[in-house]
C-alpha cells in the first residue's frame, strides 16, 4: 500500500495576511507597501513612443491595400475556378486571367500597375501563373483519363434484343 502524503498549510509569519500567501521567491528589499505604491507612480514616455500607439502596424496605405485586395481576389478567381463547370464561375476565371495576361497600362487598377504599386514583377507573376495553368490542367486531364477508364470498366453491359424473335435466339425461350 502506497502511503497517502499529508498536505499541511503553511502559516504565514504575519498573521494580517491570508494563510495562502505566497512569498516572491524574486522578491527585493523593498517593503511590500513600497511596492504597492509602485502602481501609482506615472509612466515616463518619450513622445515617438505615444505616437507609436497610433501608428498603423502594417505600413501600406489604403489604396495598396485595396491594390493588394484586388490582386488576390483575381488569382483565387483564377486558380479556383480553373476548372469550374458552373458558367458563373467560369465567367470568373476568364475575366481573372484576361486582366492577368492584359499588358494595358492605361488605367489605375490594371494588373501591370498594381503589381509595380506593390512592388512584384508582373512578368514573373504572370509567367508562374502561366506555369500553374498549365500544370493543373495536365494533372486535371490525367486525373479525367484515369476516372473515364475506371467508369468504363465497372459500366456492365448487356445485350438488350430488339423483338422477341431475337430474344428466343439469344436465351433458346420465350
Amino acid at each position: 500500500m502506497i502511503p497517502k502524503k499529508r498536505f499541511t498549510s503553511q502559516v504565514s509569519a504575519d498573521s494580517h495576511r491570508s494563510p495562502f500567501w505566497v512569498k516572491d521567491a524574486r522578491a527585493s528589499g523593498f517593503a511590500f507597501e513600497e511596492k504597492a505604491l509602485a502602481v501609482f507612480q506615472p509612466d515616463v514616455l518619450v513622445s515617438s513612443q505615444y505616437l507609436a500607439t497610433y501608428e498603423r502596424k502594417f505600413h501600406l496605405d489604403p489604396e495598396k491595400m485595396l491594390m493588394l485586395a484586388v490582386l488576390e481576389d483575381a488569382v483565387v478567381c483564377f486558380q479556383d475556378n480553373i476548372a469550374a463547370t458552373c458558367s458563373r464561375k467560369r465567367t470568373l476565371y476568364r475575366d481573372a486571367e484576361q486582366w492577368i495576361l492584359d499588358g494595358d497600362r492605361s488605367y489605375l487598377f490594371s494588373f501591370e500597375n498594381v503589381c509595380e504599386t506593390l512592388g512584384y514583377d508582373a512578368g514573373y507573376l504572370r509567367q508562374g501563373l502561366r506555369r500553374w495553368k498549365e500544370e493543373a490542367l495536365a494533372s486535371r486531364s490525367e486525373k479525367d483519363r484515369v476516372e473515364a477508364r475506371h467508369r468504363h470498366k465497372n459500366r456492365s453491359y448487356r445485350l438488350v434484343p430488339q423483338n422477341r424473335a431475337n430474344l428466343v435466339r439469344i436465351t433458346g425461350t420465350v
